[in-house]
């Protein structure tokens, strides 16, 4: 399609210069991956004050961070740079604030009220838990997630309270209701608050919303397909008769349902705003044509989209590939030979290679073989596999079973969870041990004695020191480093203090997961280890894990993190049923499955030169299993023949869930046979105590290993 100057003599295609220069009244521009959509949007803004059509001062313009705020109001003021200051831009939030501020004379709040992040809103849920007597029951990122989906719902705390039914739903409305008390105490807000206060006071102040509905004649609002319904109700809040509102969005790149993003927003737009003209911006500046026909057929599989079909100026291009693999370890090895041959016989940068999942924990495979293999990386937008909070506290636990004086490491989790144990508590403890001589693990089996240390905080030590104590007995007889592991989990709580039904949560229990299947891996390959072994090979690991700044480095990071982004060559690992599209644990389906092909889709788009798609037979998880090439392979290879593909090894049937009862003889492939003597569930999973004729029981969780019962008796978890 042949390009003209536009504004600033920037260079618009036809669909392109129809976005920027209509004014004939509200507008959605559907701008597909990769189509031009940020040149589309300062050059609109631009437009509209270099015509005169609109002033500076009467436009608005919101977007989702502050990174493209930034971006956005530099494009504008290179295209004119007389007036673009007095625009109106910035993220919803800013805008937010900006009213908030402006109007707190009529509200409860100060001008110069706090605005409390996430780390400021867990600090004070975890206050407010602690005051109702509700420790161990419920974490801060629990309740904060909770809180977060009834404020993205425009749910309040008294209409939370008067819905719950359950018992959960009953304890999270009492802490929302403590939680927004205290907010109000402290003078803040949380970034919800920003947008539904905000949304509160323009409806219900009738002189306050018909102000600011005459405030601006022209709206622009960027990734409107990741807006939520506050921020929805707030653009039509926003608004009076004569204002132009303009959305910038793409339906197939809404991904963030998770945390109350609604694709409905973008596809009902026309029916909010009436009248509006829709102008597709389908031409692809980014990615090769077969890369955008297979993305293209995939996505097509969805029903709820308004449609457009991407091209691409470049012809051709290498055949998408699809290769699988005999094991996760196999998956990363074959990709990162692969990224090694690309980046050799291509001279392509690291830094132009991506590997892209859709869980973090995904990332450890690739992090060891990478390590292994001496190739520098970067983990982009998470922390890498071990700086994960859950895992270095679980390390900081097992670091204690072999070492007992290591006060660093108990000092980092002597109050994970909660114990009830302050600062004050906290010197009285480390004191006493200082000054007794003994190490800190039979220090807290005697905690109870300690003067300084409340009744409560000195039993929960005490129960702490019991289970370090027989983690550290069973290491020293040669028990394996997973099965401390796996103690270390059960005993002191790991699957019930990550359970929620946050992403954050599932995050944290797919790691200690992952970190389970590390220790049962290293107990294979070094048998006669143990613990010590473990720990160490941990600590080797990630001594050689820094690099410098600014390096040259393969790219690792979850397919959410990858939007907007770009690279010469993509990997997608894990594209499989059960994984990609994902299937929570304790479901049999996608929660969404459209969503998860979108978020396949964002992926796929984010290559310009070659693409690969990689799949295992099967994959064990956190309460489920994966394994098989993903539905989402044979839709996009509906665009094209052939998809290059290797042969794919046979997929292991899966097993159908086991009861586990005392007295049922179970096998375990390293103990042999055994009698079940304790089943109690944890989540998903069980804890087994079982006699195998040892001089003591063995306690396991069921997981990785496979304990199939060879006979039953009992009724379920009898004790």
């Amino acid at each position: 399609m042949p390009e003209r100057a536009g504004m600033g003599g920037v260079s618009l295609n036809e669909p392109q210069r129809e976005a920027v220069e209509y004014t004939g009244g509200h507008l959605l521009v559907l701008a597909g991956a990769g189509s031009g959509k940020t040149r589309v949007l300062a050059c609109r803004t631009a437009h509209l004050v270099a015509t005169g059509f609109v002033e500076p001062w009467r436009i608005l313009a919101m977007t989702f961070t502050n990174k493209a705020a930034a971006e956005m109001s530099r494009r504008v003021a290179s295209l004119v740079p007389a007036g673009s200051g007095r625009i109106r831009m910035g993220t919803f939030h800013s805008v937010c604030a900006w009213i908030l501020r402006r109007e707190a004379s009529r509200g409860w709040w100060a001008e110069d009220f706090s605005i409390y992040d996430s780390d400021d809103q867990k600090a004070l849920l975890r206050r407010v838990i602690r005051d109702l007597g509700e420790d161990g029951r419920v974490t801060p990122s629990q309740a904060s997630s909770w809180i977060s989906m009834c404020k993205n719902n425009l749910t309040g705390p008294e209409e939370a309270t008067d819905s719950a039914g359950t018992p959960w739903e009953k304890l999270m409305a009492r802490i929302y209701i403590s939680y927004q008390a205290a907010l109000r105490a402290s003078v803040a807000f949380d970034f919800d608050d920003l947008l539904t206060v905000s949304l509160d006071l323009v409806r219900q102040d009738i002189d306050i919303g018909g102000r600011y509905s005459r405030m601006f004649d022209a709206v622009l609002v960027d990734e409107y397909q990741d807006t939520n319904l506050a921020q929805r109700d707030l653009l039509l809040a926003l608004c009076g008769p004569d204002t132009q509102v303009c959305a910038v969005g793409d339906d197939d790149q809404s991904i963030y349902g998770w945390r109350g993003a609604r694709v409905e927003n973008i596809l009902r737009f026309p029916e909010d705003f009436p009248g509006a003209k829709i102008v597709r911006l389908e031409q692809n500046y980014r990615s090769t044509s077969s890369i955008l026909r297979a993305a293209s057929s995939l996505v097509s599989h969805n029903s709820g989209r308004h449609g457009k079909t991407l091209w691409s100026a470049r012809p051709g291009g290498d055949d998408v590939l699809v290769q699988a693999a005999g094991s996760a370890s196999e998956e990363a090895a074959w990709t990162l030979a692969e990224a090694t041959r690309l980046h050799e016989s291509r001279g392509l940068p690291w830094s132009e290679i991506a590997i892209l999942y859709r869980t973090n924990a995904q990332s450890r495979e690739f992090e060891t073989a990478a390590l292994g293999m001496n190739i520098p990386y970067q983990v982009i937008g998470s922390l890498r596999f071990y700086e994960r909070e859950e895992i270095k506290d679980l390390v900081a636990w097992l670091r204690l079973v072999a070492n007992p004086a290591d006060r660093v490491s108990l000092e980092r989790v002597i109050n994970k969870p909660p114990r009830g144990l302050g600062e004050r508590g906290k010197e009285a403890f480390f004191e006493y041990a200082a000054s007794s001589g003994r190490d800190l693990v039979a220090c807290l089996c005697s905690a109870s004695r300690i003067e300084g240390l409340s009744r409560k905080a000195g039993a929960s030590l005490e129960h702490l020191g019991g289970v370090l104590s027989e983690a550290a007995r069973a290491s020293s007889s040669g028990s394996p480093a997973s099965e401390i592991v796996d103690r270390i989990v059960a005993d002191l709580g790991f699957l019930e203090r990550f359970r929620g039904a946050g992403p954050e949560e599932e995050a944290r229990l797919e790691n200690v997961e992952e970190f389970r299947k590390t220790a049962l891996e290293h107990d294979t390959a070094h048998p006669s280890a143990g613990l010590p072994g473990f720990l160490q090979g941990i600590s080797l690991l990630t001594s050689s894990d820094d690099f410098e700044q600014g390096a040259d480095r393969l790219v690792l990071m979850t397919l959410h993190c990858a939007k907007g982004l770009e690279f010469s060559v993509v990997f997608i690992a894990g594209v499989e049923e059960g994984l990609l599209p994902f299937v929570r644990p304790g479901e049999t389906a996608p929660a969404d499955l459209e969503e998860e092909r979108r978020l396949m889709y964002v992926g796929m788009t984010r290559a310009r030169d070659l693409l690969y798609l990689t799949h295992v037979p099967w994959r064990q998880r956190h309460g489920t299993r994966a394994g098989g090439p993903s539905r989402f392979i044979a839709e996009a290879a509906e665009a094209f023949a052939p998809v290059r593909s290797e042969e794919s090894p046979s997929v292991e049937p899966v097993a159908p869930r086991t009861v586990y009862r005392r007295g049922n003889l179970v096998h375990h492939p390293r103990y042999g046979r055994g009698l079940v003597l304790h089943a109690v569930r944890r989540g998903p999973e069980w804890q087994l105590t079982v006699d195998f004729g040892f001089d003591e029981p063995k306690v396991l969780l069921t997981g990785y290993v496979p304990i199939p019962v060879i006979r039953e008796k009992g009724s379920p978890g009898d004790q």
